[in-house]
């Protein structure tokens, strides 16, 4: 279970630095602002989670594959946007469209490793505990990525972020908890994690606001 999680960790953390570099391309940083803020986005929640569980240094800074598979991604964005430069100016809805997607992709499979990686240091005697690092390391390389572009997190104001999160986490632990198998429990609430979240892109679907 461990290959299978390590190699979800990276397809999220591929996706996550997808996100971050398009978002940063679209803002006009240049490759410096688009590979920092691939890496943050990829890696900032996992960078979190393990201060938050007391592990030091975390993961990103001992284990160089995340942060590889984060610059490359970031790396074959960046020379894509360069080459078909026209493409992206008349696309830029459905590249906003192919950011959510790659977005909501790592928010499931981060979301499953926060909770996972909890249950590896402190067992399944918390919930609260498990949820709570699930929904950090999900949400966490994507409010870190919206505070660096000045924009309020997309977590606090649209798109069902963090309840998907939530909901993912809280699934998971019970699935655990009712004797489904670990690969089966991750694979199923990576998809259902990816999918609330690309269907609440589509379908408009928001927490209720105070509209003032």
């Amino acid at each position: 279970m461990e290959d299978v999680m390590f190699v979800l960790e990276l397809i999220g953390a591929a996706a996550f630095a997808v996100s971050g570099a398009m978002v940063a391309i679209e803002k006009k940083a240049d490759i410096f602002g688009v590979l920092f803020l691939a890496v943050t986005t990829a890696l900032g929640g996992g960078v979190i989670r393990d201060v938050l569980l007391g592990w030091f240094p975390p993961r990103m800074f001992t284990s160089y594959a995340y942060v590889a598979i984060a610059v490359a991604s970031a790396l074959l964005v960046f020379l894509d946007a360069c080459i078909r430069r026209e493409h992206y100016r008349q696309n830029r809805d459905k590249l906003d469209s192919v950011v959510n997607v790659f977005d909501a992709l790592g928010l499931g499979v981060f979301t499953v490793s926060g909770v996972q990686m909890a249950i590896d240091q402190y067992g399944m005697g918390n919930p609260f505990l498990l949820v709570l690092m699930g929904m950090t390391t999900g949400i966490g390389g994507g409010m870190l990525r919206d505070v660096l572009i000045d924009a309020m997190p997309k977590v606090l104001r649209k798109r069902i972020y963090a309840v998907a999160s939530i909901v993912g986490a809280i699934g998971y632990y019970l699935l655990l908890r009712f004797g489904v198998d670990q690969t089966l429990s991750t694979i199923i609430i990576t998809v259902l994690i990816t999918a609330l979240r690309i269907l609440a892109t589509v379908f408009k679907w928001n927490m209720p606001q105070a509209k003032l």
